[in-house]
């Protein structure tokens, strides 16, 4: 697999972290910033973390090094290829903060540090051992307060990549350019209507390049996961799950309305039963994007107090705008965002979402929307419309902001 790397380069390279080539993806680079919340809800740790970029390719530590200039950023992978590319990205752009070392992720304790955001995207379903890498990592990990993002290929929305894989073994296709010329002649043939058009649209670094299509359809070690294969190597990696980048995909909220036959029998599950439903129902998630910590970390430090008054002092954080129409029984009214589902709220609920500011706590925004009288408890319907923000990926809490 080494080889693969130094010959094929993924994703592929560019001179400059301000390169078209890379516009459409770059956010992807600053979920630290966005998802902070949810990994620390007490708040972050302090501003110069100290971060790995694990599996970093050509672009990524350099990408995160930039964005978090306060913070140590050290990138480490197989290919002296790939870290070639990003040592004069590092150049270029001046990034004093970045260390790059020639490493496998499963001798990360050999850096001699202890971590406080551990990023490793694309990078455990490919290794022999996905569980002997993890465990490296956790042996890298801050058991206090350190986060690791984890990206891992999904089983069932990654299915017609795994046909297409059998097709070119059956053709006996290797990692050469003429055979990549195979692939492409195979995807320009595909019908209109196969499985696998659908998936190429939502590839996160597209198959433009030969690189890409090497490490897609001509990788020689490529698993995927389940939900309940992604928590089973948190267990045995001794990790433990704090929550998915995007919730919308593993609730029913947005896509069974309350009060059907299918949405009670979903409400009936306990979480992690309700995970892996979802993914069954949706049938194309096609990578799983989440976050744990070590087991040793206090859960009050990062579970929401969702059943609690405690939550009354949590800070709701929203991404949803109101939307609001005119309907048969009067006044309707939703959350609603860009490319996202809209998602039916009542009319108190929609009052309530209007107060939301990030600044102020849920209690004083239940107040502030007439819903209650006290700052330190909250209706249900204030609780039900945190709890449905988080589930559909429109909202956060978190303690203090």
């Amino acid at each position: 697999m080494v080889w693969q790397y130094e010959r094929w380069t993924y994703p592929e390279p560019v001179d400059d972290l301000d390169s078209p080539k890379l516009a459409q993806h770059i956010e992807s680079f600053r979920t630290l910033k966005y998802l902070s919340p949810a990994y620390w809800p007490l708040g972050q740790p302090r501003e110069d973390l100290d971060i790995l970029v694990a599996g970093c390719g050509t672009v990524a530590a350099a990408a995160v090094a930039r964005f978090f200039p306060a913070c140590r950023v050290v990138g480490i992978d197989i290919s002296q290829t790939s870290l070639d590319h990003q040592d004069r990205l590092r150049q270029r752009h001046g990034l004093a903060n970045l260390e790059l070392r020639r490493l496998p992720v499963e001798r990360a304790v050999e850096l001699g540090r202890r971590f406080d955001y551990i990023a490793c995207h694309g990078v455990l379903h490919h290794l022999p051992d996905p569980g002997a890498g993890l465990r490296g990592l956790t042996s890298a990990l801050n058991p206090e307060h350190g986060v690791i993002a984890l990206m891992l290929y999904a089983k069932y929305g990654r299915a017609p990549v795994y046909w297409m894989q059998e097709l070119f073994q059956i053709l006996k296709l290797e990692q050469t350019s003429a055979d990549v010329g195979v692939v492409r002649d195979t995807l320009a043939a595909l019908p209109a209507d196969h499985p696998l058009r659908p998936y190429l649209k939502l590839d996160a670094f597209g198959v433009g390049s030969d690189a890409g299509l090497v490490d897609m359809f001509l990788h020689r070690r490529d698993r995927a996961y389940s939900v309940s294969d992604c928590l089973a190597l948190l267990d045995g990696a001794g990790l433990a799950f704090q929550g998915w980048d995007n919730n919308l995909f593993y609730h029913p909220d947005a896509f069974c309305p309350k009060g059907s036959l299918l949405r009670d029998r979903f409400d009936r599950l306990p979480e992690p039963r309700l995970w892996e439903a979802m993914e069954l129902l949706l049938g194309r998630i096609s990578s799983h994007w989440f976050f744990a910590c070590s087991k040793d970390r206090k859960p009050e430090t990062y579970r929401i107090p969702w059943d609690s008054n405690e939550l009354a002092g949590w800070i709701p954080l929203r991404a949803a705008q109101l939307a609001s129409r005119q309907g048969a029984a009067g006044a309707e009214y939703a959350m609603a965002g860009e490319n996202r589902p809209t998602v039916p709220i009542t009319a108190q609920q929609a009052v309530m979402l209007t107060q939301i500011d990030g600044k102020r706590t849920a209690g004083q925004c239940a107040v502030a929307a007439g819903l209650s009288t006290d700052i330190s408890t909250l209706p249900d319907s204030a609780r039900d419309l945190l709890r449905m923000m988080f589930r559909t990926g429109y909202g956060l809490v978190c303690k203090c902001r």
